[in-house]
């Protein structure tokens, strides 16, 4: 009776350590297209803080206007952690604005990232480390299914060059009317 109280006893602890494990383990999660929006909203956010009004002597600049941040991103894959979600993407993300008639590029950066967002709201980020750590970082971040759909990626630029031409194509329409 001992053997069998015991044997009943380890399948229950068997049970119990394999459904912590079961619920604080990442799972893949389809149909949150929704958290990818937040994500490029959340990068539109982190790059408006990169304008500035001012010349380089501090002094304002009131002949720059029309400031736009382009986002363009590869989605690689969204996880749920308890009750966060992890989404990982490939950013692009560029801004502009124009200055005496003529486009300038404000600022630019490309990278992996991973987004956690809580109750629909991104509460942290991390992407790789820059240089030698660049790869290290790249396998504590993310896990190895999203590393390898990063090793494939085919990236093309022209959606948003498409995107940026077609925003300000304005610029165009004004010199051909001074000519």
């Amino acid at each position: 009776m001992k053997k069998y109280l015991v044997l009943i006893l380890m399948i229950i602890f068997i049970a119990i350590l394999g459904g912590i494990i079961y619920a604080n383990s990442e799972k893949t999660v389809n149909g949150k297209e929704e958290l990818y929006e937040k994500v490029e909203e959340y990068l539109v956010s982190l790059e408006e803080p990169n304008y500035f009004l001012e010349s380089k002597d501090a002094e304002p600049n009131y002949d720059i206007s029309d400031f736009k941040v382009f986002t363009d991103i590869e989605k690689l894959g969204i996880k749920k952690r308890k009750n966060q979600f992890h989404v990982y993407v490939w950013a692009k993300v560029e801004s502009y604005y124009v200055q005496d008639g003529k486009l300038v590029s404000n600022s630019g950066s490309a990278a992996p990232y991973e987004f956690i967002i809580e109750n629909d709201v991104v509460i942290d980020y991390k992407k790789p480390k820059d240089g030698t750590e660049y790869t290290s970082s790249i396998k504590e971040i993310f896990p190895k299914d999203i590393r390898e759909k990063i090793e494939q990626l085919d990236l093309d630029n022209t959606d948003m060059k498409k995107e940026v031409e077609e925003y300000y194509s304005y610029l165009d329409e004004q010199e051909n009317e001074q000519m």
